[in-house]
């Protein structure tokens, strides 16, 4: 039998309007106690993520790039959200509905997990790279990442948002090493991460 899970319209208009309307229901509400810190994340993020919505309708470049980074990051923190409401609902249409959520039955078949099995990184003029996602599967939309130290558990890395698998940065620092990934994001925001690429730029 299918469950009642967390549901909500991804598409780029809705994004704003069910993050708002978590942000109304879930903070005091007695049936979810003790939400994780996504939703203290979600009501800082929230306003950046509406005024570049707002800056990037008029197509300025600067503007559409940082609205896909906020995207990302609102879709990462609505996806946390997600299975913390269905957690606790234990199916119960009425209390995913409090959250500020939708709620649907789970598809009996699931999407395909999102992979990335090879990443390949071209340099190309000075301070240029460009990150390409190869072999690609259940993927909706993509994280392309690059940091300048050696990886580890508490790396930040610099992301920009895209719905396709390659990227080109610029502007970075000739002679220096970079290391690249990108993660691809699936259905229910399901993730996955390419391996690791290091580079020196050119």
């Amino acid at each position: 039998m299918n469950r009642i899970v967390t549901k909500y319209k991804k598409n780029q208009s809705h994004i704003a309007l069910t993050a708002h309307r978590v942000l109304e229901k879930m903070p005091g509400n007695p049936v979810f106690p003790d939400p994780p810190a996504a939703l203290a994340k979600l009501a800082k993020v929230l306003p950046q993520f509406q005024k570049a919505l707002a800056q990037a309708a008029g197509r300025d470049k600067h503007w559409v790039s940082i609205k896909n980074d906020k995207k990302i990051i609102v879709l990462d923190l609505l996806g946390k959200l997600t299975s913390y409401v269905t957690d606790k609902s234990k199916g119960d249409r009425t209390i995913i509905l409090s959250s500020g959520f939708d709620a649907n039955k789970e598809r009996s078949k699931t999407g395909s997990e999102p992979f990335i099995e090879k990443l390949e990184v071209k340099l190309g003029a000075a301070g240029e790279a460009t990150t390409i996602a190869r072999n690609v599967k259940g993927t909706r939309a993509y994280a392309h990442q690059y940091t300048t130290e050696p990886p580890g558990p508490k790396t930040e890395w610099v992301a920009v948002g895209s719905s396709v698998n390659r990227y080109t940065f610029r502007g970075l620092t000739s002679e220096k090493r970079y290391w690249f990934r990108i993660v691809a994001i699936g259905s229910r925001n399901r993730k996955a991460y390419s391996p690791i690429v290091s580079k020196v730029i050119q």
